[in-house]
C-alpha cells in the first residue's frame, strides 16, 4: 500500500509538470496574446515591465505617455517629438536603415496611406485589435484598416468639424443664437448663400456670414469618390457643384476673403466681423481666452455635410522586441478610460461612440457655454463616409482646390479648373491614367 501511494504521488507530480510545460509552450507560441497571461487571464497593469519608445509630431503624446506610466508603474515611456515638417523623412530614414526604429510611431491622416500597408507595420488584428474598434466611429476605424482588411493603426480621437459662430453676431444678424435654429438656417449651401447676401446687405458690407469660400471645400472633400481607382483618375461630378458654390459665395459677397488659419482669419475668429467658421473640434488653440473672455462666446451649428479635418493614428513596428507592451499601449489609448480623460482634459472628441453617448447629456466646453456639443459633433461625425486611407487622395484633393481657388479668384469657369487640375495630376502622378 505504501509503495502504491508513492507511485500514485509520482504519477500526479508528473501530470502537473506536464501541464505546466504545456502552458509554458502555449504562452511562448502566443506571445502576442493580448490577454497578457496564462489561460486567458489578464495581467494586472503592475505586472507589465519594460520600456517603450514612441515617435510623434504631436506634443500631447507626452501626456498620454505619462498617463500610461501612472497606470503601468513598472513601464517607462520615452516620447520623442519631432517637427511636423521633418517627421516623415526621419521616420522613413529610420525604417529604411533599420536603426533606432521606435516601438510605436504616429501617422498623420494626410500621409498615413503611404505607411499602413507596408510590411514594417504590425498587424494589430492578429493581436486582438478588431475588438478594440468595434464601437469606434466608422470613419475613424476604417482609416486605420489596411488593404488586407486588418487593423494597422488606431487613433484615440475623431476630428469632426462644425460651424463655430459668434453668438452676439448671430443674435444681431440672424435673429437667433439658438444652435438648432442656426443649424436649420445653414443646412444647405444654397441657404448659406442667400443668408450671406442678407447679412452683407444688413451690415452694409461690414459683416460677412463666413470667412472664406474654402469652407465649402473643407466640409465637402471627404464626401466625394476617391480620386484614383484602378490607377485611373476619377472625377466625381459633385466636384462641379462644390466649385459652383465656392464661386457663387465669392461673387455674391458672402465671404470675408480670409484664408483658413491666416492672421486675418484668426482676428475675425476672436474679435468678430465674420459670423461663422467651419472649424474642426481641435481648433480651440486659435481662440484667446485670457481671463475667460471667450467663455460662452460661441455656438456650434451643423455644416451642410458631416466632415473631419486631420487626425493622428498610432502604429506598431513589426520588428519591435516590445510588441506585447506596445499593443498594451494601443489598448490603453483605445479604451474608454483614456478617451474619457482626454475629452475632459483637452476637449478632443473621442473615437468611441460610447463616449459620445455617455457624455451627450452632460459635456460642455467653456467656449460654448451650456450647449451640449457632443450631440452636434456626433451627428456630424456619423455622416462621414468610412473609407480606407489611400496613398495620394489628400494630395490630389489639394491640387483640385488649388486649381479651383485660382479659377474663383480669376473669374474662370469649371472647364478651366479641370484643365489645370488634370495637368497637375499628370505632372505629379505619372503612374495615374488621366483621361
Amino acid at each position: 500500500m505504501k509503495k502504491l501511494s508513492i507511485l500514485l504521488a509520482l504519477a500526479l507530480l508528473l501530470g502537473v509538470l506536464a501541464a505546466c510545460s504545456g502552458n509554458d509552450s502555449e504562452n511562448t507560441e502566443g506571445s502576442n496574446d493580448n490577454s497578457g497571461g496564462q489561460n486567458g487571464e489578464a495581467k494586472a497593469p503592475e505586472d507589465f515591465e519594460g520600456e517603450l519608445e514612441i515617435w510623434t509630431f504631436f506634443g500631447d503624446v507626452e501626456k498620454m505617455g505619462a498617463q500610461f506610466e501612472e497606470k503601468y508603474p513598472n513601464v517607462s515611456v520615452n516620447v520623442s517629438v519631432f517637427p511636423g515638417d521633418q517627421y516623415q523623412t526621419k521616420l522613413m530614414n529610420a525604417i529604411n536603415s533599420r536603426t533606432d526604429i521606435p516601438d510605436i510611431f504616429d501617422l498623420e491622416r494626410g500621409y498615413m496611406g503611404k505607411f499602413i500597408n507596408q510590411d514594417f507595420v504590425a498587424d494589430l488584428s492578429a493581436m486582438g485589435a478588431d475588438e478594440l474598434v468595434e464601437d469606434y466611429v466608422p470613419y475613424v476605424k476604417e482609416l486605420g484598416v489596411g488593404e488586407d482588411g486588418s487593423v494597422r493603426a488606431i487613433s484615440d480621437h475623431s476630428s469632426p468639424g462644425a460651424f463655430w459662430y459668434h453668438r452676439d453676431l448671430a443674435e444681431e444678424y440672424l435673429g437667433t443664437s439658438d444652435p438648432d435654429e442656426v443649424s436649420a438656417m445653414v443646412s444647405t449651401w444654397d441657404d448659406i448663400i442667400e443668408l450671406g447676401k442678407q447679412v452683407a446687405a444688413d451690415s452694409n458690407g461690414d459683416v460677412q456670414l463666413i470667412s472664406h469660400f474654402g469652407d465649402v471645400f473643407n466640409t465637402e472633400k471627404a464626401n466625394q469618390e476617391l480620386w484614383v481607382q484602378d490607377d485611373t483618375l476619377v472625377i466625381d461630378p459633385e466636384w462641379e457643384t462644390v466649385f459652383n458654390n465656392m464661386k457663387q459665395i465669392r461673387e455674391e459677397g458672402v465671404d470675408a476673403k480670409l484664408g483658413y488659419f491666416s492672421a486675418g482669419w484668426g482676428d475675425a475668429l476672436n474679435e468678430g466681423g465674420v459670423i461663422m467658421f467651419a472649424n474642426p473640434a481641435w481648433a480651440g488653440f486659435m481662440v484667446g481666452n485670457d481671463d475667460g473672455q471667450a467663455n460662452g462666446k460661441y455656438g456650434l451649428a451643423q455644416t451642410p455635410s458631416g466632415y473631419y479635418d486631420g487626425g493622428t493614428y498610432r502604429a506598431v513596428y513589426e520588428g519591435s522586441e516590445n510588441k506585447d507592451l506596445a499593443y498594451e499601449f494601443i489598448k490603453f489609448i483605445a479604451s474608454e478610460e483614456w478617451q474619457q480623460y482626454n475629452l475632459e482634459e483637452t476637449g478632443n472628441m473621442p473615437a468611441l461612440t460610447t463616449i459620445y453617448d455617455e457624455n451627450g447629456d452632460s459635456f460642455t466646453h467653456e467656449f460654448f457655454g451650456d450647449q451640449k456639443i457632443l450631440d452636434t459633433y456626433k451627428e456630424q461625425v456619423m455622416e462621414i463616409p468610412a473609407v480606407k486611407a489611400t496613398e495620394n487622395n489628400e494630395e490630389i484633393s489639394a491640387l483640385w482646390y488649388d486649381a479651383a481657388a485660382e479659377a474663383v479668384d480669376n473669374g474662370q469657369d469649371y472647364d478651366t479648373v479641370l484643365s489645370k487640375f488634370k495637368d497637375s495630376v499628370k505632372n505629379g502622378y505619372p503612374n495615374v491614367d488621366v483621361e
